[in-house]
Order: C-alpha cells, then structure tokens, then sequence
C-alpha cells in the first residue's frame, strides 16, 4: 500500500493573508511545498512521516491592518484521512504593533496638493538603502504622484515611482539609515477623490522595507482626513528671510473662490515649524491687499506655535479675492525634521478647510517677493510670485 506524505495546515486569525508559496527561510528540509491561501498555509513532507519535537517552520505572511479580536492560530496534523486531523493545537497569536504615523494635508475634493507623513520607527532600519511604500485608502480614489515629493528631514530627492488611481507609490532612499525611536517626515502629491471615502476605508499604509525589499516596519491603519469642500484654496507661503535666529517676514496666500457666509468659519489658524517663533507683536499681522473680517479689538491671537485670526462672525468673507496673510517670525537655529506650516479655516472645532505647506530652509530663495504686497488696496497690492 502506498504511503501518503504528512500534511501539516497552519491557520492564522482572520486578516492574516499567506504568500501563494509561503516558505521563509530557512526552508525546514522535511517538507517538500508551502501553499498558501488567504489565512492558511498547507505544507506537505517528502517523507511519509513527520518526527521530532521543537520542529521550526519559517513562513511567510502578510499583517492585517489591526490585530484581530480572535487572535489564536491553529495547526492541524493530517494523515491517511485529510477530513479527519490527528493532531491539533492552538495558540494566542501576537498584537499587531504598526509604527507611530500620522497624516496631515489638504482635505479638499477634487484638489491636488502635498500630503505629509511623520513617522517613528520602532526597528532601525537594517542597511542604508531603504524603500518607503505609500498605500493610499482601498477602492477611495485618491492618486498618488511624485512630482512635487518633499523630502524634508532627508534632505535628498530619492528614487521614485508611482502608479494610476488607488496604486500605491515608492521611494527609495540609497543613503538614509533609520533610527528606531527617532522621527522622520515626507511628503508626497495628492490628488484627492471627487467623493469621500468611506469610514471603513479611509486609512493610509507606510511600510519600512529593506534592500531585499523585505517590510522590517509598517503601519496600514493611519487615519485619513475627512474630505469637505469650501471655497478656499491655499497657494504658496513666502519669506523674507531664511537666516537663522532672525526676524522675518512671513506670508501665507489664500484666495475665497467665492464669498463665504458669515459664521460658515470663525477663525483661521496657522501653526508653525517646531522653533519658529510668532512674533508677539500682533499688530505686525496683516491681511493685504483685502482684510479679512476680524474682531475688532481682538483681531489676532497666538498660543504657542499657533497663531489665530479671530473671524467676526457676523460678517461675509468676501470672495474673488486674494488675502495675503503677513506676520513676523523668529527663525529657529535649526529647521526641524517636520518643516511644514499648517493652515486651518475652523468653525468652532471643526476643520473646514486645512493645507499643509513645505517650510523654508537656509539659502532657499522665496517664490514671493513680499515687498510687493505692502498696500491694502488695489490690485497692485497681491504679492508677486516669481517661480
């Protein structure tokens, strides 16, 4: 009579998804084939035995999101009878631990801007040479490009690639070694969906692999913003001076497609680049060459690294209109990892509308000349752009 092989059949918690050939390695040499299907792997042995206690099989498998709330794993023995186990046994399975991240960016429909990604490690990375993967919400719409990257804390532009709708993007860093524990921050071109998505899928994924494109860190369960629309578009900031340690104009340019009901928002807010600092002279904010409707009396508030321009309420924001928003900043000794400024339009404590933008760094020329914007009226008073 001929003897049958063993058949050994792993089963991970639901989300858990094996590779089509689900060997790691090193490959245990009593089992000739590893397949894989969705959350189990079948492995059969080259003899028709299995023997030994301890025995170590490497497989490979694909994370869920989140860990599961049924988190045990099985294994099951079958021999002559592949409907009836001889062996079995389960095991709680280990917490799904994603790297700290967290995603900030236009919230916009339909618009095309830079979103960011913070993110800490918790392994270092094992070589220099790196590969980030950006995975945008499932099924959402939401496209992803490489032109625009903002490379911020590394410095250097690295290699990248991109795809359609819903397709993931990749960088790859050939000189950018990881610190566990320490921060990193990026940004890449969005292009955002015509529709919201919905709860269930508005999540990001970064993943962390190494030079053999193997995943040594991950997190695909960073939340996504929820998307809106109002009429305001954000288009570029602008300085006088990047020195550091020095005082310095800067502006930040909006434009009200069309005007805003009076309380729709009632303040806008701008945080800055951890080490700059807001001038504490209020009055130094200005709004050329058309005013925003402030309070009177409390036009401009700052709290930390935060500055906000307090909205009357009572009053349109009037649209067709560019506000080229003018304050003063202490520049830090360093730019930090995170050199993004943030603008929000805030109703009480929600986000209307947010746009994130890249900081200035020392010797980077601002695409504004800001002299130009120096009078409240007139057409003359918008500030040039010279890129």
């Amino acid at each position: 009579v001929e003897e049958r092989e063993v058949t050994l059949e792993v089963t991970g918690p639901e989300g858990f998804i094996f590779a089509d050939s689900c060997f790691g390695t090193p490959i245990n040499s009593a089992f000739s084939k590893c397949t894989g299907y969705t959350n189990t792997a079948t492995l059969v042995t080259i003899q028709p035995y299995l023997s030994g206690r301890g025995i170590v099989v490497y497989l490979l498998a694909y994370n869920p999101r989140v860990t599961p709330s049924s988190n045990y794993w099985t294994t099951a023995i079958y021999t002559d009878d592949l409907t009836q186990y001889v062996r079995w046994s389960q095991v709680l399975g280990y917490e799904i631990e994603g790297m700290a991240v967290t995603f900030k960016g236009n919230n916009q429909l339909g618009e095309s801007a830079s979103g960011f990604f913070t993110f800490t490690p918790v392994r270092s990375s094992p070589t220099s040479l790196i590969y980030i993967v950006i995975t945008p919400p499932p099924n959402s719409g939401f496209r992803l490009f490489c032109t625009g990257f903002s490379p911020l804390g590394f410095v250097y532009e690295p290699t990248c690639s991109s795809g359609g709708t819903n397709e993931e993007l990749e960088v790859m860093f050939d000189n950018a070694t990881l610190t566990a524990g320490d921060s990193y921050t990026f940004g890449v071109t969005i292009y955002n969906p015509g529709a919201a998505p919905s709860d269930a899928n508005n999540y990001w994924g970064v993943s962390l692999l190494d030079y053999n494109y193997e995943t040594f860190d991950a997190n695909l369960d960073i939340e996504g913003l929820e998307l809106g629309t109002i009429a305001l578009r954000c288009y570029g900031i602008g300085w006088t001076s990047a020195s550091p340690r020095v005082l310095s104009t800067v502006m930040i340019q909006i434009r009200v497609l069309h005007t805003i009901s009076a309380g729709t928002l009632t303040r806008f807010s701008i945080t800055a680049p951890e080490g700059i600092m807001f001038s504490e002279d209020t009055d130094a904010v200005k709004i050329l060459p058309s005013s925003l409707p402030l309070i009177s009396g409390n036009r401009a508030t700052i709290s930390g690294d935060t500055l906000y321009l307090n909205l009357n309420t009572n009053a349109d924001v009037e649209g067709s209109r560019v506000y080229n928003i003018r304050f003063e900043v202490i520049n830090p000794t360093a730019y930090p990892h995170d050199n993004t400024w943030t603008l929000l339009a805030l109703k009480n404590i929600d986000t209307e509308f947010s746009h994130v933008l890249t900081g200035y760094v020392l010797g980077e020329t601002s695409p504004y000349d800001l002299t130009l914007a120096t009078t409240s009226t007139g057409a003359a008073g918008e500030a040039s752009q010279s890129r």
